[in-house]
């Protein structure tokens, strides 16, 4: 089971930062990803956390996003959706 608030607060000060600044449909680079896992408990735990949009494969072409409870958590419901433009 998840929790979000949880999971956030884990989240080093420059991290939470770099997820706020790239907006809701943000890519997460591989140090977001394990920044997150690491918030989560560790290697792999934050899989939860961030989905894949997009094709699967090639592996190396995958884009992780925030899942979008999370992404509301952090910009509020009207900006998480993924198409939500940011002004």
């Amino acid at each position: 089971m998840v929790n979000i608030p949880d999971l956030i607060a884990a989240l080093l000060p420059d991290e939470l930062e770099r997820l706020r600044s790239g907006g809701p449909g943000h890519i997460l680079d591989g140090s977001l990803t394990a920044a997150i896992d690491r918030a989560a408990g560790g290697t792999g735990e934050g899989r939860g956390y961030y989905v894949v949009r997009g094709h699967l494969w090639p592996v190396e072409a995958r884009e992780y996003h925030l899942r979008e409870d999370v992404a509301e958590h952090l910009f509020g419901p009207a900006l998480s959706a993924p198409d939500a433009a940011v002004t």
